[in-house]
Parts: structure tokens; sequence; C-alpha cells
């Protein structure tokens, strides 16, 4: 793989975020639905630059993202996932960034305007934060998390985390799975060269949390590590 040639598609997809995403900050504060097709369009762009498709396909009935719920990433393979699922989201999502991701010029900026929910180390305000997340959920918004709490080194599924199954019983929400496969393959863990490839985000059937409390996040873990492996597995053996 040409490193020039790479370089050559950093620098397009830089130069087409600055005025796209200039635009975005322009329009989100009067229009975050416009504001969020223009950043789901630089990112569908960037991965075209690379030679990168995304593909989407339900498990489930499609109409079960509009009544909103915590759309849960059951696997974290590269750093094109975010990427990937902005550019699949044709509905306006929300996620929960780090005060240092917030701040990356452009991008980081929009999010803020766009409501993301930005959480700095300080132990109060993470949870009122949170609970602005839970908030917007159980109003009908979708609110996007990794159930791992880290990319995974080998391509196996990292331990999950509570945060994604406390915040979706706390918001009476439906927990909304989803698997990315592909996306490893396109730019492993520790590598900068993007290679041409598909991404599939596959969702799967919603999860009710209805009448569920504090005392079952257990059991609900369990059973999302459940549905995670039985997708990872079925992806690593190559079946639909």
């Amino acid at each position: 793989m040409n490193p020039v040639s790479q370089i050559l598609k950093y620098f397009l997809v830089v130069s087409l975020m600055v005025p796209m995403l200039s635009m975005a900050l322009i329009v989100a504060p009067f229009s975050s639905s416009t504001g969020w097709r223009i950043v789901r369009s630089w990112n569908r762009v960037a991965l075209w630059v690379f030679g990168v498709t995304v593909q989407v396909e339900f498990a489930g009935d499609p109409s079960e993202l509009d009544g909103g719920g915590i759309l849960v990433g059951l696997t974290q393979q590269s750093l094109l996932d975010p990427t990937a699922g902005y550019a699949a989201w044709d509905k306006r999502v929300m996620s929960i960034w780090n005060i240092e991701y917030a701040l990356i010029p452009f991008f980081g900026w929009v999010t803020v305007l766009l409501g993301w929910i930005i959480i700095r180390q300080r132990p109060e305000q993470a949870k009122r934060q949170l609970r602005k997340a839970a908030e917007y959920a159980a109003s009908g918004g979708l609110v996007y998390l990794s159930a791992e709490g880290q990319r995974s080194l080998d391509g196996s599924l990292s331990p999950y985390k509570k945060g994604p199954i406390v915040l979706a019983i706390e918001s009476q929400a439906p927990i909304l799975p989803l698997y990315m496969s592909g996306s490893r393959e396109c730019l492993p863990v520790g590598e900068w060269k993007i290679r041409p490839g598909n991404i599939l985000v596959r969702y799967l059937p919603a999860i009710s949390t209805t009448g569920l409390t504090y005392e079952d996040r257990n059991t609900l873990l369990d059973k999302l590590r459940a549905i995670g492996e039985t997708e990872h597995n079925a992806f690593s053996r190559g079946l639909p």
C-alpha cells in the first residue's frame, strides 16, 4: 500500500472536513437535524475516499429505532467504528464524549453544538450529564455507547462494561444492540493505513428494560454478552 497515496487521501479528507464541518457549525444551532446530516455526509465521504463502504442490515424490525433507546455497540475493532456508525445512521444519534474529544477542532466542536453529552473528570458533573442522556433516550432519542471499554487488540471481545446497561435501565428505554464487522480488516489496531473494504453494521432485535431495576443489571449484562458472543462467533466463522 503506497504511503504517499495514503497521505494524499488523508489530506483530501481533512481538506473536505474544514468546509463541511464549518457549515455544520453554522447550521447546528438553528437545525440540529441538518447539522447531523452534514456530519453524516462528511463521514460517508471520508470512507469513500479510502474505498470503504458501509452496509446496514437489520436482524430485527427497523422501526424499533423510531422509538429511541440505547444503541449498544457489541464490539470495538477499529478506530473506523465510529466513522462507520455515523455514516450508517440516518437518524440523529447522541453519543457520550470525554471532554478531550469535544476539544478536537471542527468534529469535536460540532458534536457539542449537536447536544452530545460531554463528560469531565468530575463525578457530580458526570452524573448530571448521564441523567441528561437517560432523559434524552426516555423521550425517544437515540444514545450510542460501546459495551467494551476499549478496542480489542487481537480481535476477541473485551469485557463488557455495565454503563450502557445502567443507562438503559435508568431511562427505561430499550437496548438496541448493534454489531460491526469488517472494520478491523480496513484499519487494524496500531496501523494508520486504511484499506478498501466493506463494514457491516448489523442491528439486532431490541431488548426491553421496562420494569427492570438496578438489581437486574448483571442479568441483563449477561444476556447482552451472550448476544455479542453469538454474533462474534458467527462472523469469525464467516457466517452471515
